[in-house]
């Protein structure tokens, strides 16, 4: 699909929008691109311990490496030391032996890039461009870079007004290529450039990127919507593939107000137009374009059951989105003329969705743990994404986004906590020790090699240790990854199932986390809580017990019914099923669903209470006995109340023996 290119100042109608220009070097007048020779990833630490010296710290050590004390040096003065054969006296080194030294290897290039030459907007654009490039990591400030700047300047002086916009790319690019040196190399060094810079140029520009055909989320909407809604997925939308007009400009209609009050997002917007184009394909079959009110209920049903034909290629799936979009488009009065109000009923065109979790099996689990993360000789990025994954069962989108600081200490222990833009919702869940070692670990790396500015746990291929800049991975990037990882490891097939398995498929972990744990024990409530599922939807799909716990709960259901244990009263055990709670004397037989404030220690005259029988007999006695004494005593003390108290409850319990077991003696001897 082609890309628009820009479009002259004769197509705007309305004023373009103002760019704000992110903080940085390219703010000067002029500006250098490439930094002198040396390491600037540390300037934000403490000067060089070399006195006079204002360099940043570039390493961090001592005289010896099992050295407790540290110094820092700068790039300079850390050779210098090595040098002189790194002198046991550091400190006296430092302070006398060496002397201050200027910025290490080389000089600032008189080559700079000179944006007064340009009008302020034009100086403007070219700043926010490069500005959004570097920190996307698309664009390195290095030579290539300032050389092309350095030549779209040269070319726009003298030739534009006041915006960059003023041409279109091709006149750009024609220009340019008179001002490049060396003309055969253009077309591989500047031309990528000059064609990347005008492109995101002309989106961050557009007043009005509703009206093209061509929606793009990079580059151009990324400028207009807030970032959540691009979802997953940035495909491009290609409305001139919708072949009838009305429905085209409806449905874009019907996007954009969706769009702008955030109740859509990019990727379902790709699914409303595979279903208009779909659509429209069948309304168009005639080579005619119908009219609105021709739409109707029936003729849908028609386009129904044509997606259901075996010679064509139609998803039946999409008429439901279809049925959505003509409906909302009656109801919003986008196309009030329509033939019908609805056009599919509830319980109509149904597809069930099948979800079948595909755990690692037990083998490969082991095998991931024993040749991956435990193996010392393994990316330590790589090891501490499989190892968090392992643990957390994140979807990819999320682990290759963990933000540097997701780690959280409390009482209870260590907590990772993070946004998930699937749900809109924060997921925070505990930790084991182990795992948090090697996520603090992995922070540390991170810090250090890409300074304070660092936001990713794990930075991608992309991110720039020299700008101090970290990218995330791609979702395509690490599944490609820890395929080849498996593969390099044997890790390719299960020796259990003997099925074929990919290190791409890391939802798999997630899957696996899901059943072990209800498999071990958890509700399923636990379970969505430590997942962060939105329903219990999703979470019922992991409530497939394997046979060793279907197993191992049959032994335990066997190994305690009530035939299988002690022997006891007959009449008792068969009360069980109806008797709600079993009391030091007898049983309780009120239902759980009444009140009683006294069920704890319960009358013993209560319309509700059983003696229990033989089972409680000697418990009986034993309270009788307990209450003579009792009454004994205090009608020795002259405490009648008490004797009085006593002895009623002496007199229940003797008669309640005596139902019992006729025969049992008045008193024990």
């Amino acid at each position: 699909m082609p890309r628009r290119e820009s479009r002259s100042s004769s197509a705007r109608t309305v004023p373009q929008r103002t760019l704000r220009v992110p903080d940085g070097p390219w703010c000067q007048p002029t500006w250098q691109v490439v930094d002198v020779s040396g390491d600037r990833r540390r300037q934000a630490v403490e000067p060089c311990a070399v006195e006079d010296c204002d360099g940043p710290r570039y390493w961090l050590g001592g005289p010896r490496s099992t050295s407790t004390v540290t110094s820092g040096l700068c790039y300079a003065h850390y050779f210098q030391w090595f040098r002189a054969g790194q002198p046991a006296d550091f400190t006296a080194w430092a302070a006398t032996e060496s002397t201050p030294v200027g910025p290490p290897r080389g000089r600032p290039s008189s080559q700079m890039v000179d944006f007064r030459r340009l009008a302020l907007t034009a100086a403007d654009e070219v700043r926010f461009v490069v500005a959004t490039k570097v920190a996307r990591g698309d664009w390195t400030c290095n030579t290539s870079l300032r050389r092309v700047l350095m030549v779209l300047i040269d070319t726009a002086d003298g030739r534009i007004t006041d915006s960059l916009t003023e041409r279109p790319v091709h006149d750009w690019l024609l220009l340019c290529r008179q001002h490049w040196p060396h003309a055969s190399s253009f077309d591989t060094l500047c031309a990528p450039y000059i064609r990347s810079f005008f492109r995101l140029l002309d989106g961050a520009t557009n007043p009005d990127p509703w009206t093209d055909d061509h929606w793009h989320w990079r580059d151009q909407f990324e400028f207009v919507l807030d970032a959540a809604q691009s979802g997953s997925t940035h495909t491009a939308v290609d409305w001139s593939s919708v072949s009838v007009p009305w429905m085209r400009v409806a449905v874009k209609s019907l996007a954009r107000q969706q769009l702008t009050t955030a109740t859509l997002s990019w990727g379902t917007l790709t699914q409303w137009v595979r279903a208009s184009r779909q659509l429209a394909q069948f309304l168009t079959l005639d080579g005619t374009v119908p009219d609105p009110p021709a739409v109707t209920r029936t003729v849908f049903l028609d386009y129904l059951a044509w997606t259901r034909r075996t010679d064509t290629t139609a998803d039946a799936r999409l008429a439901n989105t279809g049925a959505y979009l003509l409906e909302s488009l009656h109801d919003t009065g986008l196309v009030s003329d329509l033939g019908s109000s609805m056009f599919l009923r509830r319980g109509e065109n149904v597809h069930r969705k099948t979800r079948n979790p595909r755990p690692f099996p037990a083998d490969v689990i082991e095998r991931v743990d024993t040749l991956i993360v435990d193996n010392p000789d393994t990316d330590p990025t790589l090891r501490a994404m499989i190892a968090t994954t392992r643990w957390a069962g994140c979807r990819i989108s999320e682990l290759v986004a963990l933000p540097l600081d997701c780690l959280h200490h409390s009482d209870a222990g260590h907590w990772i906590e993070y946004w998930m833009t699937k749900t809109s919702a924060w997921r925070r869940f505990p930790i084991p020790d182990t795992l948090a070692s090697v996520i603090l670990a992995q922070q540390a790396r991170v810090r250090d090699t890409y300074g304070p500015d660092a936001i990713h746990l794990f930075p991608g291929a992309r991110s720039s240790a020299a700008a101090g800049r970290t990218q995330p991975w791609s979702t395509s990037g690490l599944r490609h990854r820890l395929s080849a990882l498996f593969r390099e490891h044997g890790i390719t097939s299960s020796t259990i199932t003997g099925e074929l398995i990919s290190g791409g498929d890391v939802h798999r972990f997630r899957h696996t986390v899901g059943m072990t744990l209800l498999n071990n024990g958890w509700t399923q409530q636990e379970v969505r809580d430590f997942l962060g599922h939105q329903s219990d939807t999703m979470t019922s799909t992991y409530a497939r017990i394997t046979d060793d716990t279907l197993a191992r709960k049959a032994r335990e259901f066997w190994e305690n019914k009530p035939e299988n244990s002690s022997e006891g009263d007959a009449g008792v055990e068969r009360l069980r099923a109806r008797l709600t709670a079993a009391l030091p004397n007898g049983f309780c037989t009120l239902p759980s669903t009444q009140r009683c404030e006294f069920r704890p220690n319960p009358c013993l005259d209560c319309s509700f209470h059983d003696p229990g029988g033989r089972v409680f007999l000697g418990i009986h006695i034993a309270h009788r006995d307990q209450l003579q004494r009792l009454a004994a005593d205090a009608a020795e003390r002259g405490d009648t109340a008490a004797a009085e108290l006593n002895t009623t409850m002496l007199d229940k319990v003797t008669k309640l023996i005596g139902e019992i077991d006729p025969d049992a003696p008045l008193e024990t001897s």
